[in-house]
């Protein structure tokens, strides 16, 4: 099985908006059909489930170039915006930090035609509070391909709130849209248009400068790779390539690069949907049987899209305005649109899954680089 990153088609408001709106999958995962874009003026009100752990989070946005690499679009460095979320000493006074920011906002509800406001959701983050001295590790995360950063968001405050600074990026022309210093937004192409290698160029990027961007961290600190989709499949190959991260987590993506054969010897998790299943899977079992370090799988009965946070917005939509929910449901698959108790017992599981992976390989890591016998 490999990675064809269908696209998920949106349509085109205006001649303005040229860029296709596209959103990575893999190969057996059916692009959705046209689907009407006739909306209610209901605005349903989507959020996250607050973070389990016994933190307040924190957020700061960053980037990082890379000078190597240059823009053939902007002239300038490879730049990827990045943001940091931590444990924070205590929560802000003010509102949370945006989901996405107001210009990026703008643009998904006008080119996915959804009502406006819609993606004003409450990310349980305060900007720019004062961070813990202590962390519990790092935790490095890529999204799918075609996708955003944020729609990790569910996952990623979770892990912060139980002790990691988690940094995600997003990859200029792969990922939906990013958003450049000046406000000018680069709306992405097709995935499967741009090297795979990329994605490993990227991640290594942010590795170099892990210790501007999480300056609590010691040279110590344990790091962890974890990916959606595309980005799980970057998360295997670069820790082929980077030893220095000890533990990683593929959410349902298709393993590609030197790892398949070469395999890993660092611990190693899968969850996977019911569109790509362990059985009867060749490509899954070469790469697990290449696997040295405890891999744990767990499959869940939701589509390919139901590991992001479309997995509670789309039914959270649906109760509220079954058109917009269908019309989420058609961009973003997640086989949980009718029923939102589904969607958050597969948030929960999935939460559950990344944190106590996270917390056993990080957790013997970090005991073991300071002497001590796990």
């Amino acid at each position: 099985m490999t990675h064809t990153n269908q696209a998920v088609k949106a349509a085109i408001r205006s001649a303005a908006l040229l860029a296709v709106v596209m959103f990575g999958a893999q190969a057996g995962y059916a692009a959705p059909a046209m689907i009407s874009t006739s909306v209610s003026a209901a605005v349903p009100v989507l959020s996250l489930p607050r973070p389990t752990g016994q933190h307040p989070v924190g957020v700061r946005s960053d980037s990082v170039t890379d000078p190597a690499r240059m823009d053939e679009e902007t002239g300038r460095p490879r730049r990827l915006p990045v943001r940091i979320w931590y444990p924070a000493v205590h929560s802000g006074p003010g509102p949370s930090a945006p989901y996405v920011s107001p210009a990026i906002r703008a643009y998904l509800e006008r080119s996915l035609s959804l009502p406006a406001g819609l993606l004003d959701i409450d990310t349980h983050a305060s900007p720019d509070v004062r961070p813990r001295r202590d962390i519990a590790g790092i935790v490095i995360v890529q999204h799918g391909g075609g996708l955003l950063a944020a729609f990790q968001t569910g996952q990623v405050i979770d892990l912060a709130s139980r002790g990691y600074a988690v940094v995600t990026m997003d990859h200029p022309h792969e990922s939906l849209v990013v958003e450049e210093p000046d406000g000018r937004l680069i709306s992405g192409t097709d995935p499967e248009t741009h090297p795979f290698q990329e994605r490993i160029l990227d991640a290594a990027t942010v590795l170099g400068a892990l210790s501007r961007l999480v300056p609590e961290a010691g040279r110590r600190t344990p790091i962890a790779m974890i990916g959606h989709s595309r980005g799980g499949a970057a998360a295997a190959e670069t820790m082929l390539h980077h030893p220095q991260i000890v533990a990683g987590v593929d959410l349902d993506g298709s393993p590609r690069g030197e790892v398949l054969l070469a395999g890993l010897d660092q611990p190693f998790g899968l969850m996977l949907s019911s569109q790509q299943p362990l059985e009867g899977n060749a490509l899954l079992a070469q790469f697990l049987g290449n696997l040295r370090g405890p891999h744990p799988v767990r499959e869940l009965a939701i589509l390919h899209y139901g590991y992001t946070d479309w997995v509670v917005f789309n039914p959270q939509a649906t109760r509220a305005d079954p058109a917009t929910g269908a019309l989420l449901e058609g961009y973003f698959s997640t086989g949980t649109a009718d029923d939102l108790r589904a969607g958050h017992r597969a948030l929960a599981a999935q939460r559950t899954f990344v944190a106590r992976f996270t917390q056993h390989y990080l957790g013997t890591a970090r005991t073991s680089a300071q002497g001590v016998t796990p």
